[in-house]
Parts: structure tokens; sequence; C-alpha cells
């Protein structure tokens, strides 16, 4: 009785772990924090790429934010493209005037499934007004982590 309680135990740990070896992937993983929806997908910023730079005595607020397209006609047409057969998102690096109301994108990648590049989109430098709500959202979701940054900075220098 031992002996098969013993031989089931040990069938039971391989089912299980082969289920759990071979069970599906999702197709891509965002890491960082939700901000919301876009017409195409997810976004997410990284926390840890939030900063405050000074350029010219004037600051901005730098963070890279992550679209995981969810949109299938969206990624229909855009794996169409040479190199792009295995697109799941973009990955952008975005500059705000400190107020929130002028931004820029001088970093622009469209990502695949193994997080490697599948295409460089230039960048753009150009300031142009916060026109859209989650271009705001990413604003004030980078702010927040800025201000709980220097919040926990400012409690462990006590």
């Amino acid at each position: 009785m031992e002996k098969f309680v013993f031989i089931c135990t040990v069938l039971l740990v391989i089912v299980c772990g082969a289920l759990y070896w071979f069970r599906p992937a999702k197709e891509v993983q965002a890491s960082g924090q939700k901000v919301g929806n876009s017409d195409y997908g997810v976004v997410y910023i990284n926390p840890d790429t939030v900063e405050a730079v000074q350029k010219d005595n004037v600051y901005y607020l730098v963070v890279s934010v992550e679209e995981v397209y969810t949109d299938k006609k969206f990624l229909e047409q855009l794996r169409s493209g040479e190199d792009m057969q295995e697109a799941v998102s973009a990955l952008d690096l975005y500059m705000f005037t400190n107020d929130g109301r002028f931004y820029c994108t001088p970093q622009r990648y469209v990502i695949d499934k193994n997080s490697k590049v599948c295409a460089d989109l230039g960048g753009d430098v150009q300031m142009k007004p916060v026109d859209e709500r989650i271009i705001t959202d990413i604003y004030v979701s980078a702010l927040k982590v800025l201000e709980n940054r220097q919040r926990f900075q400012s409690m462990i220098a006590k």
C-alpha cells in the first residue's frame, strides 16, 4: 500500500510539473505600472525610468512608456511590414514640460514578443500640446512616481 501511495504521489508530481511546463505562455507581459487604455492597446509606464531633468534652467519629466497592442486589426496591419511579424508593443520615451502641458517623444521603437527591437521609429523632439487623455494620464502617473520616490527619500533622510 505504501508503494502504491508513493508511486501515485510521484506520478502526480510529474503530471503537475508537465502541465506547468507546457502551459500556454502569454504573448507579451509588460513590466511596469498600468496607466490606462489607448486606441490600440494598454499603456504602462516603467517607474524605474521616471526622472526630472534640467536643460537650460527648465525642468522636464522623462518617462519610458510601453503600449502593448491588443487591437487585432492594428496588429495584423503592423505585422504585415518587413521584420514586424512578431511585433507586440511600442516603447517610447516621453519628455514632458514641468507643467505637463507639452510633450515630445525623442525615442520610439516597435518591440517584438522576445523584447527585441523590430523597428526604430526615430523620435520627435518638437514639443506638442497634450491633447489626449492617455498622454495626460502618463504625465500624472509619472509625476506620482516621482513624488512618491521623493517622499520615500525624505523619510529615509530623517
